[in-house]
């Protein structure tokens, strides 16, 4: 799709971008590096053509709007005065005007940050960040392993199972269906990309990846959605990162929503099969500069302290780096190495590219999908089977356009929200270098009735800090992000209690709401008081966190309590601090109750017989730690009972 701006549209999105970014000193300008362009690529790669027209109506009233009775519009304003304007917004009163406020701040740091230099001299922009750029492409990398079913016109398949999705969950369940002898066809809304196309390039990697290139937000900017959207989903661009569900979480499961069987030795056998099936050690876990630091405030400070699992085989840290790109080497052990690979030596038929529209229900009964190629072309799949794996966001989505009506549909979206912390160190850390994470705490896992924080760091490209970190003005922006060599971002990522929804708009389209509660804010702040503990008795110089206001403190020159006092007068409300999750679960969960959950304790839906649910929205809850493996191993469970009663 391609996005039109009128010229006065274009002129406010340039003078936007330029006054985030307005270069100098050897540095170009947004402008000058194509930020608009990106940015107007962005939006019209958007699905929703209501965010799209909001977007160009924003940009047309921008001047007008802006410009009061007698007063200059903002594109003819001195740098300076724009800058006042746009924080104007980011203090707004209103959370709309923040959520613009946030939503540009993203999309034109995000761009200027990532996005590829042309030209044969160095870029300027790395130069002065001191990073070495992305890997580039690899040498010599393998060949494709599967070879995906072509669509070429209107086509009708029919099977035993259609397996909608191929992360976690579909790619886990579509294994396990055909290792019990059954016809198999997946069905993947992305495209499929092995190591030839892994090149660590930041704006391709979200484009290709994930989900509406990585741009989901709630519609109030409290919370940023990431979601793989690839043959392997989230498995390919996850941080390799593997825990079992805490003993708490499955008993919570078994007390208040009767799923007994997910307590006991059924399920242990499952997450047992997956731990074997994706290689899951510590030997990979090699400590970079940014584990040290963390490990050193850690043991200063007498904190629980381990060495991360991981999912890899063959690791080699100089590219671990950007593996939230795609693993080019192949260590990772996705289920495109694992699982779906297995699937598709056994016979399984996989395409790509194939968004579902709706799963064919007749006599109450699931009997198939219909879905829609990128090409245009129709695909019909019968099935006697059909197991739902589209993600936590379009999986409620599919049910909702196939006419189910289930009050639970959508609702108790969980996540584990993600606050960054960022200390900036006298030595130099290089925080993209080494294993993407080695070190974690579960000092404060279960801070009271199971809720609590994980903390954990990761390598940190220049795209993640420009995310994460403040706009004060240009400036101050500009000697964040030139830090960026001494800088380490901890993040404290919390099992919040209270869910939203994915509803779905008039247009079939999902839509997340979800907000921070009392509760959970008080669990964040704990969260970012440890974060800030761990980077002061680890050596930080100057902390401060992820508000949208100036939430710092110096260690020697004030104690944490400014740091805390400055976070609540910022505030945690919508817009307020930046947030993300990579964690969506519970949107159609399991329970014994057809009131309050979608599906029951085998994962069938209690609406529809014979349509399952299979990755992270049948989890009843929010688990505290990386859900791959439990999401796995729950698709992998259910799986072995659709196969139990099928064949």
């Amino acid at each position: 799709m391609v996005l039109t701006l009128s010229g006065g549209a274009r002129r406010a999105l340039d003078s936007i971008c330029d006054t985030f970014v307005p270069g100098g000193e050897g540095l170009p300008s947004a402008t000058e590096r194509g930020v608009p362009e990106a940015m107007i690529a962005a939006v019209g790669a958007n699905p929703s053509a209501a965010e799209r027209e909001r977007f160009a109506a924003l940009l047309e009233d921008w001047d007008t709007r802006l410009a009061g009775s007698g007063q200059a519009s903002f594109s003819s304003l001195p740098r300076a005065e724009r800058e006042r304007t746009l924080l104007r917004f980011a203090d707004a009163p209103d959370v709309q005007s923040r959520a613009v406020f946030q939503a540009l701040r993203k999309g034109v740091l995000l761009s200027y940050y990532c996005l590829p230099h042309e030209g044969e001299r160095p870029n300027p922009v790395y130069e002065a960040l001191g990073y070495p750029g992305p890997l580039g492409p690899p040498e010599d990398p393998p060949p494709k392993t599967v070879k995906p079913f072509e669509v070429s016109a209107d086509t009708e398949l029919e099977c035993d199972v259609c397996v909608v999705g191929s992360g976690a969950g579909g790619g886990t369940a579509a294994g396990v269906l055909v290792a019990a002898g059954l016809d198999v066809i997946i069905i993947e809304a992305g495209g499929y990309y092995s190591e030839e196309d892994f090149d660590g390039e930041e704006l391709s990697g979200y484009a290709r990846l994930y989900l509406n290139g990585g741009s989901i937000a709630t519609e109030d900017q409290s919370i940023g959605l990431l979601a793989g959207s690839c043959l392997g989903g989230g498995t390919v661009v996850n941080y390799t990162w593997c825990f079992r569900p805490p003993d708490f979480v499955r008993e919570e499961w078994r007390e208040r929503f009767g799923l007994s069987d997910w307590a006991g030795r059924d399920f242990d056998e499952s997450l047992d099969a997956v731990w074997e099936r994706l290689s899951i050690s510590a030997e990979s876990s090699i400590p970079s500069k940014r584990d040290e630091l963390m490990r050193r405030g850690l043991k200063a400070l007498g904190w629980h302290s381990e060495v991360m699992q991981r999912n890899c085989r063959g690791c080699r840290e100089e590219v671990c780096r950007l593996c939230h790109y795609g693993c080019q080497i192949g260590a990772k052990q996705s289920t495109l190495k694992t699982w779906l690979q297995d699937a598709y030596d056994g016979g399984a038929r996989i395409l790509v590219r194939t968004p579902v529209d709706r799963v064919l229900i007749e006599g109450g009964r699931a009997r198939g999908v219909e879905a829609r190629t990128a090409d245009g072309h129709r695909v019909t799949v019968r099935a006697r089977v059909v197991a739902l794996a589209a993600g936590a966001i379009h999986t409620p989505a599919i049910m909702v356009r196939s006419g189910m009506n289930s009050p639970a549909i959508g609702k108790n979206l969980m996540l584990h929200p993600v606050l960054i912390t960022w200390g900036i160190f006298d030595e130099e850390v290089n925080p993209w270098e080494g294993t993407l994470g080695a070190t974690y705490s579960d000092e404060h896992l279960n801070l009271g009735q199971g809720y609590g924080v994980k903390y954990e760091q990761a390598a940190t490209p220049p795209g993640i800090l420009a995310i994460f970190a403040p706009w004060r003005g240009s400036r101050e922006s500009a000697e964040l992000m030139q830090a960026l060599r001494y800088t380490a971002g901890y993040g404290a990522l919390q099992r919040a209690r209270e869910g939203g929804e994915i509803a779905v708009g008039r247009d079939g389209l999902p839509v997340a709401r979800w907000a921070l509660s009392d509760f959970d804010r008080e669990v964040m702040r704990r969260g970012l008081d440890g974060a800030a503990q761990i980077l002061e008795a680890g050596g930080a110089r100057r902390i401060y966190s992820s508000h949208a206001g100036w939430v710092s403190y110096e260690p020697g020159r004030g104690g944490r309590e400014r740091l805390l006092a400055a976070a609540d007068r910022c505030g945690w409300g919508p817009a307020q601090v930046t947030l993300g999750s990579f964690h969506l679960m519970g949107t159609a969960r399991m329970g014994n109750s057809r009131e309050d959950s979608v599906c029951d304790a085998t994962g069938q839906t209690w609406e529809v017989k014979n349509l399952y649910v299979v990755d992270g929205a049948v989890l009843p809850t929010g688990l505290g730690v990386n859900p791959m493996v439990t999401i796995e191993a729950a698709a992998h469970r259910i799986a072995r009972g659709i196969a139990g009663r099928m064949v």
